[in-house]
């Protein structure tokens, strides 16, 4: 045998014995990348959820703070409405209160005899308008918090998250009682006295006028039992919704929730049902007032303990 022939047939030995050895290493190797991939994969997968669940917080306490801030507006178009009504009752007792002095001096009485039947129709249609306008504020004032929580029902639903709205600072005068309802009160009381103060005022006047003693009782006699029956079917006064003092403190509301992480097809690292990301969100409606309509709706950062 020669020296090739021997290394040769030595060489074809080892090869024998260690057949599939790369085979081995290549699977390892494999399997150690795929692992890394899917951890990649699956952490990147929480993160994602992570956020859209946060997002998804953020999304149905901004909704609640924005419908709060809805009937805010429609209260402060309706109260804008019965401050309408109540300059519309002044001109026209105004309008009213010229004609009386032109009366008194002779002139335009057939005008002022005229208008003296249509004022009154005129002044209880205004007034009986700002009435209802404020019984309108009332209900709605009721049942926004019902809407909200509508409201937060659906979009919980359609966003998949469980949680529930509180308000973020419960403590006050409406303890025991609906807690999200909006923090207004009952502002100074509107008598229908002052909307019709041209009249009246003028009536004092007349009565002055010595000079002028036969046309002021005619004028007299006309304006006095009108008015007198207008004051006295008027009822109680008004008194429009504003918000209270501490309502940019109180008004705020918080949702607390979380969603389920959906589950991956991957051996050994998909665990559905498993994974919650519990996160709360703060919002509050500002920028309006009593009859200004400019009410909207921001998230608020987490107040301090």
């Amino acid at each position: 045998m020669s020296m090739i022939s021997f290394y040769t047939s030595q060489m074809g030995h080892l090869r024998r014995n260690n057949a599939g050895q790369a085979a081995v290493l290549f699977l390892t190797t494999i399997s150690a990348i795929l692992a890394l991939v899917f951890a990649v994969v699956y952490t990147a997968h929480l993160g994602s959820e992570k956020v859209a669940s946060s997002n998804a917080v953020d999304a149905i306490a901004l909704s609640a703070a924005t419908w709060e801030a809805r009937g805010l507006n429609l209260i402060a178009a309706l109260n804008d409405g019965i401050l309408q009504c109540l300059r519309a009752i002044r001109w026209v007792c105004a309008v009213w209160a010229s004609l009386a002095l032109a009366a008194v001096l002779g002139i335009g009485i057939p005008a002022f005899t005229v208008y003296s039947k249509r004022a009154p129709g005129m002044i209880r249609a205004y007034w009986n308008t700002a009435k209802q306008l404020e019984r309108w504020a009332e209900k709605v004032k009721s049942i926004t918090p019902t809407l909200v929580l509508a409201e937060t029902a659906g979009l919980s639903a359609k966003l998949k998250v469980i949680g529930v709205l509180t308000p973020l600072n419960p403590k006050g005068p409406h303890d025991g009682d609906n807690t999200l309802e909006l923090h207004l009160k009952h502002g100074a009381p509107l008598h229908l006295a002052d909307a019709m103060s041209p009249i009246t005022g003028v009536l004092k006047r007349i009565g002055k006028l010595s000079w002028a003693n036969k046309f002021a009782r005619a004028v007299t006699a006309i304006i006095d039992p009108v008015v007198r029956s207008l004051l006295g079917a008027g009822g109680a006064p008004i008194r429009m919704l504003e918000p209270e003092d501490d309502f940019p403190r109180r008004q705020k509301v918080r949702f607390a929730g979380y969603r389920q992480v959906s589950p991956l097809p991957i051996p050994y690292l998909g665990l559905p049902g498993k994974y919650r990301f519990p996160t709360d969100s703060f919002a509050e409606p500002y920028g309006g007032g009593t009859a200004d309509m400019a009410w909207k709706s921001r998230l608020t950062e987490k107040p301090k303990e």
